[in-house]
């Protein structure tokens, strides 16, 4: 998804989640529960410097051109794909060369990529973490050999010394699409969900279901007076997360929203239909949402429904994606709302990161752990003109300015 007029207007990424707050101590309860595999894409007020810690800065070219090693999770999804590709695209406009390794989702084998990559010399590693942990050892040691590290798509545990990650706002982008299905929803009607995540235990997969519900929460807080600030509303749906992790589900009869069950999509159509499948063998008469992790999951709920002859009386929802098939049954009707989470967007400002360091003086040594992409919702208002932007080539993308740590808590006072 390219879309520089939504890009150009949007304000600073990393405080996108955050509303129009002086902060004043204390600092809400929320931010002392960070980091959290739940909480990926909220902003600490209070987040470290990072000046200090050896990301093995400035970055610097050996050769003619610039070497990149890039260690991919997998490319059997179009998402991966189309970061690859396109994060290709630019780099040869600017004279760099990628040299691609693929995990396959195999921790081991990205740790062995890092270290071939090390022995080969590159100028720099872009790695996209099979797991947030262990990809904490493989930057340490490219950086303890001179090489600097971005990652993409999700951003590792705190103690790993990259420059930042380039990634979309998992939490952003689920509660905001939670606060459009409330605003869509009759406040007196009572929302019995299902849950149906990518994997439990993944930081982007669990950020964005949380996110959905604390935006629900905190729509319903509001239509019903409930008294809840924003910061509340988070506490709250983080709780209510947790609760159906604990236990399977939860009830918040204040806020007439329960979620009934939950099920494993692992990101995919087939994994989507079956979850859903399962969930509607046992609550389907009182199912009245889905909350899909992201559009193929949102997929294959559909079709579930749509065999259980459901579909008229269950609403579906996705927490991001934005791929064209996405966009079209926003456009029959079939699917509510997804946000937008583009490949493309992805790679393409990690190389234009890179281009910043290396061609135009960018000091890029206290930028946060994460910069994330502002959150966009894609609905039936905005729809088609995502779909005309679906065909935009790469080098059309607007990429939101790389912001320092002072910048942000600047722009958060």
């Amino acid at each position: 998804m390219k879309l520089s007029a939504v890009r150009s207007i949007a304000t600073l990424a990393l405080a996108s989640l955050i509303a129009n707050h002086a902060w004043a101590a204390p600092k809400h309860e929320i931010y002392s529960l960070m980091p959290n595999t739940a909480l990926s894409g909220v902003v600490d007020p209070d987040m470290p410097d990072r000046t200090s810690i050896n990301k093995a800065l400035p970055l610097k070219k050996k050769g003619e051109r610039l070497r990149i090693g890039w260690t991919e999770i997998t490319l059997g999804n179009p998402w991966f794909v189309s970061m690859i590709d396109d994060a290709k695209t630019i780099a040869k406009q600017y004279n760099y060369d990628i040299e691609l390794q693929v995990a396959d989702s195999d921790v081991a084998k990205q740790s062995a990529q890092v270290d071939n990559f090390i022995t080969l010399g590159v100028d720099l590693i872009v790695i996209d973490p099979t797991d947030v942990l262990g990809s904490v050892s493989d930057v340490e040691r490219a950086v303890a050999a001179g090489i600097p590290v971005i990652t993409v798509g999700t951003a590792p545990d705190a103690r790993a010394p990259v420059i930042t990650t380039s990634t979309g706002n998992p939490y952003g982008s689920g509660f905001e699409a939670g606060r459009y299905v409330a605003a869509k929803t009759d406040p007196a009607k009572v929302i019995n969900a299902a849950m149906v995540i990518g994997v439990m235990g993944n930081s982007t997969s669990e950020s964005r279901l949380n996110g959905m519900i604390s935006g629900i929460v905190y729509a319903r807080s509001e239509e019903r007076k409930l008294g809840l600030s924003r910061e509340d509303a988070m506490l709250k749906g983080f709780k209510l997360f947790q609760q159906v992790k604990a236990k399977g589900s939860f009830n918040w009869p204040e806020g007439g929203f329960n979620v009934l069950a939950w099920g494993r999509g692992d990101w995919t159509e087939e994994g989507g239909l079956a979850a859903t499948e399962d969930i509607l063998s046992s609550q389907g008469d009182k199912l009245n949402l889905v909350l899909a992790e992201n559009d193929f999951i949102a997929i294959g709920a559909i079709n579930a429904l749509e065999n259980a002859g459901r579909k008229n009386g269950v609403m579906v929802a996705s927490g991001a994606g934005s791929f064209r098939v996405a966009l079209d049954l926003i456009k029959q009707g079939k699917l509510l709302v997804t946000a937008t989470n583009s490949g493309s967007e992805t790679g393409v400002a990690a190389i234009e990161l890179i281009h910043q360091m290396l061609d135009k003086g960018l000091n890029a040594n206290n930028l946060p752990l994460a910069s994330y992409f502002p959150v966009t919702l894609i609905t039936p208002d905005n729809v088609d003109t995502y779909i005309k932007a679906d065909s935009l080539p790469p080098s059309t993308a607007t990429v939101p300015p790389f912001r320092s740590i002072e910048q942000i808590k600047t722009a958060m006072k």
